[in-house]
């Protein structure tokens, strides 16, 4: 079995001692040490890797160094890679990330303060909008720091999320360049962040080419496979034949949309075109692979991780990023308009 990398041993690799080692690898602020020997310092310890000893380290601060995360599905892939970004920052900084599925807003109380006391959580980052949270803030827990993760609504100062609305409309421009003007929308809820931005690009996108918009192309849906379905169908038993082209709001939407479409004989993308937000390796495995909207949602993550430390180490009273960058990225899903 490999010997354990040690702090001692890192000293006499590198010949700092543990203290000023330490302070290095917890990104002290307040240490007076020269540029190049801070690198030299965490190449050692990226080279030997070295992992901090967690255990003894809550043993002599009293502190447990976890931090949790509340996620509403352990299946959505969207999750998966912001939670991939924040795991990876969690363990270079030492800390332990403790997932948690909240599901049901029922169970909400019961998980939180089972990730309080049972995991002595020092901080909470949220990936699923809950009202319950709000009261969480004032309740028995309200000592520990709670941050929105690509979600935001009044009331929570800390929130890292993606400027969403540039994304949806490169995905409808997409659509407009491809020839198509009659272009539905599949959305989430317009009262909840992430849908109001997105549709708001839908709109701007049309605004910009000079496009009609209506209203009656327009569906309430959501973000999983079958409300993709649901939602297609409401369409389509409401205005057969009146689209050529379908922007929604998530790639399990769009999933469950042609599905939707497939099952009434439409085809994807002869007759109808369909492009999702975000992406993921379902979009490539799809027939027909799935045109998308995609983000650094692992950057996301790490950006999450890192501000919820600062939280919890009091090193900022709050914190707020939002994440641009989105790329078009076009499979057989669309195609120019028939």
């Amino acid at each position: 079995m490999a010997k354990r990398v040690t702090l001692k041993f890192l000293a006499e690799r590198t010949g700092f001692d543990i203290s000023t080692i330490s302070r290095v690898l917890r990104d002290d602020a307040t240490l007076s040490i020269r540029p190049e020997n801070i690198e030299i310092i965490k190449r050692t310890a990226r080279e030997l890797n070295y992992v901090p000893d967690t255990a003894a380290r809550s043993l002599r601060s009293a502190r447990s160094y976890s931090i949790g995360a509340i996620l509403p599905s352990l299946q959505n892939q969207i999750h998966a890679q912001i939670v991939e970004g924040a795991s990876r920052v969690c363990r270079d900084r030492g800390y332990s990330l403790i997932i948690a599925h909240l599901a049901d807003p029922a169970d909400e109380q019961e998980i939180v303060a089972d990730l309080i006391a049972r995991n002595r959580v020092e901080g909470l980052m949220s990936l699923t909008f809950r009202e319950e949270l709000r009261r969480f803030k004032e309740g028995p827990g309200a000592g520990v720091p709670v941050m929105a993760v690509n979600w935001w609504a009044p009331g929570f100062d800390s929130a890292v999320t993606l400027d969403e609305r540039p994304g949806a409309r490169l995905a409808t421009e997409h659509l407009i360049d491809l020839g198509h003007t009659r272009i539905a929308h599949l959305s989430g809820n317009l009262s909840r962040f992430n849908a109001a931005e997105r549709f708001a690009g839908y709109r701007e996108a049309l605004v910009l080419r000079d496009v009609a918009f209506r209203e009656d192309l327009t569906q309430t849906a959501g973000y999983g496979y079958e409300d993709g379905v649901r939602a297609m169908d409401a369409l389509l038993d409401r205005q057969s034949g009146g689209f050529t082209a379908v922007f929604a709001v998530s790639m399990l939407t769009a999933a469950g949309a042609i599905r939707a479409l497939n099952r009434r004989g439409i085809r994807v993308p002869e007759d109808v075109s369909v492009i999702g937000f975000n992406d993921g390796m379902l979009a490539e495995i799809m027939s027909p692979s799935l045109s998308t909207v995609a983000y650094p949602l692992a950057d996301l993550g790490c950006a999450a991780a890192e501000g919820m430390i600062a939280l919890v180490e009091k090193s900022v009273p709050d914190f707020r990023r939002v994440i641009g960058g989105p790329r078009l990225i076009q499979r057989g899903s669309t195609s120019r308009c028939p």
